[in-house]
């Protein structure tokens, strides 16, 4: 008896857990970046160029890891005033412990520190978030939280909601400069995992565009999703003091310090910090993001979603369109607009991860039956080979690590360019918010789709039909051009995986 009594208090308790909320409702003060930034460095350097380039901004591409943490770690040790930074997911490793030292710094110093996660990826620095709240100028929010901190699989009935989550990436100083694109605060994105490494593409900005991150970023902090950490039930760990924090941050990131690879990040950040605004590309450009509210249903107005926005540039495309995408997922009607824009004399072009560079099977198989019918259609695909190494990666020591796609671009008539959050898949499209800038610059598009095609005869299989088949050209030294006629640098099993994955019902999820 007393075992049924048990059982029964602990499925009760467990019931009462898996239905418990988060209370959305709760009021919470709202706050606002501050414009006047006169007082500021930032705001003396870049103000009166701001006001004298509007309505143009300027962008430079921060495409090597070792660069992209670089400008990263001078944007923050620059700002005087404000930081308003807003990421996916920050990493349990050094360099997540470089990154949130980097914020109690300028905290320390007096800047206010606005920092929004997403949190589908905060479990592994759950220990960490309470101590960073803590800090009297750190103001820690967590977008569509969690309820139950512990055991986050009992939140499994509000999968709905649980589903859409917050995939922006940018960092603001003193509303005058930014970073945004597609990284990640973690050590694969800046060539420094030991197993994989991913290449991605990110752009500093200064100019009006920064004003305009600035009333985004305003946007989602004060969303209804934008939960103050204080709001949530604790979790059911001793917490770390702030001081402890600090010491456990400094062990995780002494793994880096007087290596090749901080000495290289260091040479790198005074090398950018001496970047004059010329060296920036100035142009037209549009900030575009999706309404926070996305997060609450697909009910959104189409004009409200940044789906749209790209769509009427790629979809206006009369010569080329390059799309580079680590994830390419196009549904049936997805696969007939490309269609309809290739067949009207566009050469499409997309690189994407190969299934040895994919790290997610269920999306190599959501994307695999687009090929043939694209290919037929005269669209050319290139497939990121797995054995490639990432630059920077020989300075951590880690050039041995498997690399693969992260980054999210696409270069419409080398004239528009788009730098940002966004995948070519469902998820991006439906579910998740997503941010990024249409840069309208014929230079910089240009160089882009160059540096890019110059680079796929050496890191890509280039897939095509033979009577009907799918092929691979992989291209050697000396030039040689090999076919390969199944999926390459992966076993038999993989691509069974890979295959029995398009029969789940889940590609509206990848």
């Amino acid at each position: 008896m007393r075992s049924v009594v048990l059982f029964a208090v602990i499925f009760g308790a467990t019931m009462l857990g898996a239905c418990s909320t988060v209370d959305f409702e709760q009021p919470k003060e709202a706050s606002y970046a501050n414009l006047d930034t006169s007082d500021t460095r930032l705001g003396r350097a870049l103000g009166p160029l701001r006001e004298a380039r509007h309505p143009q901004s300027g962008f430079a591409p921060l495409l090597p890891g070792v660069d992209a943490l670089s400008a990263r770690l001078l944007l923050i040790g620059l700002a005087e005033e404000a930081l308003d930074v807003q990421y996916y997911l920050v990493g349990n490793d050094p360099i997540g412990a470089v990154f949130f030292e980097a914020l109690l710094k300028a905290a320390d110093r007096g800047v206010r520190v606005r920092l929004l996660i997403d949190d589908i990826g905060t479990r592994n620095i759950e220990h960490q978030l309470a101590p960073l709240n803590s800090h009297p100028n750190l103001e820690l929010r967590l977008f569509n939280p969690f309820a139950n901190r512990n055991a986050r699989g009992l939140d499994a009935w509000d999968l709905n909601r649980l589903s859409r989550r917050m995939h922006n990436k940018t960092l603001i100083a003193d509303q005058e400069l930014l970073i945004l694109g597609g990284r990640n605060m973690a050590a694969e994105y800046f060539a420094a995992n030991p197993a994989y490494n991913f290449g991605d593409v990110d752009t500093a900005a200064v100019g009006t565009v920064a004003r305009d991150a600035s009333a985004m970023f305003d946007r989602y902090w004060n969303d209804r999703y934008s939960t103050p950490f204080d709001h949530l039930a604790a979790p059911d760990t001793e917490s770390l003091s702030l001081e402890a924090l600090r010491s456990a941050l400094k062990e995780t990131s002494q793994e880096l310090a007087g290596s090749p690879y901080a000495m290289l990040v260091e040479d790198r950040a005074v090398a950018m910090s001496e970047l004059h605004a010329d060296e920036y590309f100035w142009s037209p450009y549009k900030l575009v993001y999706d309404n926070p509210q996305k997060a609450l249903s697909r009910e959104s107005l189409p004009e409200e979603k940044l789906s749209y926005s790209l769509g009427q540039v790629a979809g206006n495309a009369t010569q080329e369109l390059f799309v580079l995408s680590p994830y390419f997922v196009p549904r049936k009607a997805g696969i007939e607009w490309l269609s309809e824009i290739a067949q009207r004399g566009v050469q499409i072009d997309v690189l994407t991860n190969g299934l040895a560079a994919n790290d997610h099977i269920v999306v190599h198989g959501g994307y695999a039956p687009a090929r043939k019918p694209l290919l037929c259609k005269g669209v050319r695909f290139f497939e990121l080979r797995g054995d490639i190494v990432m630059e920077g990666t020989k300075a951590s020591e880690v050039s041995e690590a498997k690399s693969k796609l992260h980054g999210k671009a696409f270069v419409v008539d080398r004239r528009y360019l788009f730098i940002g959050s966004f995948n070519w898949d469902p998820r991006s499209a439906n579910l998740n918010t997503e941010m990024g800038v249409l840069i309208d610059n014929k230079e910089f598009a240009g160089a882009f789709a160059d540096g890019m095609y110059g680079a796929l005869d050496k890191n890509a299989y280039e897939v095509f039909l033979e009577d009907g088949a799918l092929r691979w050209h992989a291209r050697k030294a000396g030039g040689v051009v090999e076919v390969l006629n199944k999926e390459p640098e992966v076993s038999w099993w993989t691509r069974l995986l890979a295959n029995l994955s398009r029969l789940l019902p889940i590609r509206g999820q990848l």
